[in-house]
């Protein structure tokens, strides 16, 4: 049954390729569609002498936003679970920096901040919501009579939380963070349309002004390559980590 699947997405993958190298070659649907050779071939030229100018930027940059804005989320969380009377407020916070769009408030922080800082809040503006309500929800998966038993021993809510809640929040806090890593690459690359110099999201506009159709998808790919890539690197640290969170699950099944 696996190996039909895989073979299933396989040769979809295939048709879809074909299909995409037909409209791209033909130019039925315009010259804005490049065809997937012509993407690849444009890369392969560009190189690390054109990508390794840019690509650090843009992982420096989300790199330092996903960590700020994660570790804003996660204490926000841990903050509810202490005062549960901030939740609301904290809850509203979180969905105004979902709901804005991106484009919207990036202009702003281009003109509040310098250079790569703007795509660095950008970033974490992006990863904020998303850790913050996953986070929420595991620490309160923790179990009650975990809880109720450190309360019996003289715990406060902070002992609570350090001994209990925070280890039954594990599995949730890290799907959050994986879900978190392509919203701070798409966030940094906004940050980067603002007027700087380096980056992809820069190179993008200038790719993009230029109608360099071929580079112009040729970054779109790369940029999606890094998210896939930092995606499946927090994915795998996730099973390493909450291995004994399956077997638990198991166990109790």
């Amino acid at each position: 049954m696996n190996r039909n699947r895989r073979l299933l997405g396989f040769v979809g993958t295939g048709l879809v390729l074909l299909g995409w190298q037909l409209v791209g070659t033909t130019g039925v649907l315009g010259p804005a569609i490049a065809a997937p050779l012509a993407i690849v071939t444009g890369i392969a030229h560009d190189g690390l002498g054109f990508y390794g100018r840019h690509v650090p930027i843009t992982l420096a940059s989300a790199l330092v936003g996903y960590g700020w804005g994660n570790v804003a989320a996660i204490g926000c969380a841990a903050l509810v679970m202490v005062t549960p009377s901030l939740e609301k407020l904290l809850l509203q916070v979180g969905i105004a920096s979902a709901c804005v769009p991106l484009v919207a408030i990036a202009p702003i922080l281009a003109a509040c901040f310098n250079g790569p800082v703007t795509s660095a809040v950008m970033a974490a503006v992006s990863v904020f919501f998303t850790t913050l309500v996953g986070t929420i929800n595991g620490l309160r998966r923790a179990d009650p009579t975990a809880e109720d038993l450190v309360r019996a021993y003289g715990g406060g809510r902070f002992l609570v939380l350090r001994k209990v809640q925070l280890r039954a929040a594990l599995p949730g806090i890290l799907t959050a963070l994986k879900i978190a890593v392509p919203a701070s690459i798409l966030g940094t690359v906004i940050g980067e349309f603002m007027g700087q110099q380096r980056g992809l999201g820069a190179a993008l506009v200038v790719a993009q002004q230029s109608s360099d159709v071929a580079r112009t998808w040729g970054i779109t790919l790369v940029s999606s390559l890094i998210a896939g890539l930092a995606f499946a690197l927090v994915g795998i640290t996730e099973r390493l980590a909450t291995s004994w969170a399956t077997t638990t699950t198991g166990a109790s099944a």
